[in-house]
């Protein structure tokens, strides 16, 4: 073994790192606590606008929409019976609405109960002039109750919006008080939600079914809660079974205790820098700490084996100084280079134009460096001051014996089959990248929940039963006021609903035109002839403005068309009802001269996922260049960095295969898959190319070689990899959908690239050769 006190380009770290290893862990401590102070302010975000890509040109639209049309903070209390329109059942709905109302932060409720009735009075002709004060409502004392069943089950704005078909269920929407600061919202909102919370579960056993709760709070709360839920499971059930795992293997507590902690430090120290620069954590980046620490573990592994095939700390300091620095010499190129190619594939993510994915990508680049940093200091400093010393021939094995387990399977199929393995996994990466094709990111939002949560209970009812749960509208600007008040002003607005009759997929439509047939009902066109489109609309905003003040502005120059779209319909296909829209919108003579924009959450949900194909294709060959590059600057070989790059392209392309074949859809989350399987499937390989050059530079013996790496760095791969999947088998646990996928398909990835390092990359090397490394030649001595 190379003398290493006499090489000065190390010496400084036996002195730092070594020598001084408890003032070093004395000030890696501290600033652990520093970090951990500034974890009080951490936050957790989950509003709609985390979700959506910031450089989508609709969503500045949606903005200005939401200035002038009001906000979207409204929660859908959804409750059902027989007798709503009975004397009691309307007791019993103005009581719930009372109770409503007693929530703090409530600022105002709309129900059926606010609807103006017009045709309370069928058999007397309508009268202009009193129309105002012959309005009615359904809680007032003299209204008739059958008529107002009959006139509400086939009103243009109540049916589908407030009332189901059936009449049976009814929603009552809950506004936010949220004109306060933006930090007070979510305060607010939270308050809200659960006062909706205990009204619901005191009225949900009065009623024929459940009560039922959406919205915008309601969702925004229900993330919030999943988040937190999921860094609590998935901090204390992956802590156990890292501790389980790695006590398994190494028997040590000293050993668990530093692996597990040299690789919490950089969590630590990354999560506290979030919350001292006041980034909150969503739905996006809840997986960065759990992420982080299964990919900073392995490079403790790696220093670790190396350590235990010196012999650990058996016999005087300077030995022990010694042996630890030959193997942190050992692993710390190729560690260094698979962090940096591990960083290459979270940088590309930073291109993204969704805030949390470029967040997501900045900070574990920022991590992955960090976490390299800190296992190199803390592991030696920790090992050193707590003497392990492992029992290399407990059973008689060294690594000349050879790979003992399932590394010892890998071995012989490798060495055996190099052939048939090679063309397996050839067939297995054509197999992926068809797959890869295959690809869509048409999803629902509801599939980011399971069935039995609040949201998808109250989703999935509201859009079956209420006309639809996400919005698509169609704003109108005329370049005069009092326009939309005119018959050709009524007849643009006809002209954009009219497409929707033909999507099967339309819920509830509000526009002024739906105001003026729901005015004609009542003013027929036969009884009042001379009653123009003007004059009516003007004396339903005399008499009832509050059913226009949501589908036209005061002066009448602006108009929009607010749909309601159902998301659960098995048919919904976003791209082609938009596109159908455009060219519906494009070729129609009755908006010649007006300003025409289409916005809404369906939109800009549409645009995001369209984005997110996009995304794919472009991080992948980002990764796929980057990798490239930094295998070219480790092996200085084109051809080897060649061998290596295409066996670990496999995870990658099996997992995006995996997800084309099976219909699993791009999301917020599972997007990153593909570049973070390429990024971490480098790893394994990086650390096996380099060990097996060293090995092959002894006697020039390709298989002896073979199985010598597999004995030694062969093991560690072995580990390191279990260890992750095992920890992200915790997300499975998860509420949220798209973390379930994320953990199960990150550990394909991580399972394949185990597969790629130590079965297919040896029978590459086996196939086509690999160069020695640099300086080295058969007569060399192993160098550890």
């Amino acid at each position: 073994m190379r003398k290493t006190k006499q090489d000065p380009d190390i010496e400084w770290y036996r002195k730092i790192v070594l020598r001084r290893g408890w003032w070093l862990l004395l000030a890696l401590t501290a600033l652990a606590v520093w970090c951990g102070l500034h974890l009080r302010q951490l936050r957790v975000e989950a509003g709609a606008d985390s979700l959506l890509d910031e450089n989508d040109p609709a969503l500045e639209t949606y903005t200005q929409t939401r200035e002038a049309w009001g906000t979207d903070e409204y929660a859908i209390v959804c409750v059902t019976a027989d007798d709503w329109f009975a004397p009691e059942g309307i007791e019993r709905l103005e009581a719930i609405a009372e109770d409503l109302r007693g929530i703090p932060h409530v600022d105002s409720l709309l129900s059926v109960l606010d609807v103006p009735l017009m045709r309370q009075q069928p058999d007397r002709k309508p009268n202009l002039l009193t129309l105002g004060s012959a309005l009615r409502r359904l809680g007032d004392a003299d209204v008739d109750l059958e008529r107002a069943r009959a006139e509400l089950l086939e009103h243009e704005l109540a049916v589908g919006n407030l009332v189901s078909r059936d009449g049976r269920s009814l929603s009552i929407l809950v506004n936010l008080d949220a004109d306060v600061p933006a930090d007070e919202v979510e305060k607010r909102r939270t308050v809200m939600v659960e006062g909706i919370r205990k009204v619901a579960a005191t009225w949900s056993g009065k009623l024929s079914e459940p009560v039922r709760l959406s919205g915008v709070p309601i969702i925004n709360v229900n993330l919030i809660e999943h988040v937190r839920h999921d860094l609590r499971v998935f901090g204390l059930g992956a802590l156990i079974l890292f501790t389980v795992a790695l006590a398994l293997v190494y028997r040590s507590p000293m050993v668990v205790l530093c692996l597990l902690l040299a690789a919490a430090l950089p969590v630590l120290l990354v999560v506290g820098l979030m919350s001292a620069r006041d980034l909150e954590l969503t739905v996006i980046t809840a997986n960065l700490p759990l992420l982080l620490f299964v990919l900073t573990l392995p490079y403790g592994i790696y220093v670790v084996e190396r350590w235990r095939e010196q012999g650990g700390s058996a016999g005087s300091r300077e030995e022990s100084e010694s042996r630890m620095l030959a193997a942190v010499r050992g692993a710390w190129k190729p560690c260094l280079f698979s962090c940096l190619t591990t960083l290459a594939g979270f940088a590309a993510l930073t291109t993204s134009g969704i805030v949390p994915v470029k967040t997501f990508g900045m900070m574990m680049a920022v991590g992955m460096a960090t976490g390299l940093v800190v296992v190199f200091l803390f592991v030696p400093a920790f090992l050193t001051r707590f003497p392990w010393r492992p029992a290399r021939k407990a059973h008689g094995k060294t690594a000349e014996d050879g790979p003992r387990g399932p590394v010892a399977l890998c071995a012989r199929l490798a060495s055996a089959m190099p052939g048939w393995v090679v063309v397996a996994s050839a067939l297995l990466l054509v197999a992926g990248i068809l797959g890869a094709l295959r690809l869509n990111a048409e999803n629902k939002f509801t599939n980011y929940f399971r069935k039995s949560s609040e949201v998808y209970r109250g989703l999935e009812h509201i859009d079956r039963q209420m006309g639809g749960t996400v919005s698509l509208e169609v704003c109108l600007r005329a370049p005069e006021a009092g326009f939309f008040r005119s018959g050709a002003g009524l007849q643009a607005v006809e002209s954009v609903e009219r497409y929707f009759d033909s999507v099967p997929e339309t819920g509830n439509v509000r526009s002024v035109h739906a105001v003026f047939r729901e005015a004609r009902k009542t003013f027929s066109a036969e009884a009042f002839p001379s009653l123009q489109s003007g004059a009516l609309i003007a004396l339903v905003d005399l008499a009832a403005p509050e059913m226009l003040r949501d589908v036209v502005d005061p002066d009448y120059r602006t108009a929009r068309v607010f749909v309601r779209l159902k998301e659960t319909a098995p048919t919904l296909n976003r791209v082609r009802i938009l596109e159908g829209l455009q060219r519906h919108l494009e070729g129609r003579p009755e908006l010649e001269g007006l300003e025409v924009e289409t916005t809404g959450i369906f939109v800009l949900y549409a645009n995001m996922l369209r984005s997110l194909l996009i995304s794919q294709r472009d991080t992948i060959l980002m990764v796929v260049a980057a990798v490239y590059l930094m295998l070219l600057l480790l092996f200085r070989s084109p051809w080897l960095a060649l061998l290596v790059l295409l066996p670990q392209a496999l995870p990658a392309m099996v997992v995006l295969g995996l997800m084309g074949w099976t219909g699993i859809p791009l999301d917020l989350v599972t997007v990153m898959t593909g570049a973070i399987a390429m990024g971490v499937g480098i790893d394994a390989a990086i650390q096996f190319t380099s060990r097996y050059r060293t090995e092959l530079a002894v006697d020039g013996d390709r298989r002896a070689a073979l199985r010598r790496t597999h004995a030694t760095i062969g093991r560690a791969i072995w580990i390191a990899t279990s260890v992750i999947v095992a920890g992200f088998a915790v997300l499975v646990t998860s509420e949220f959908f798209p973390s379930v996928w994320f953990g199960l398909l990150t550990g394909v990835a991580m399972l394949m690239s185990q597969f790629a390092a130590l079965t297919t990359l040896p029978a590459v090397f086996l196939c086509a050769g690999v160069p020695r490394a640099a300086g080295t030649g058969v007569r060399g001595k192993r160098n550890a």
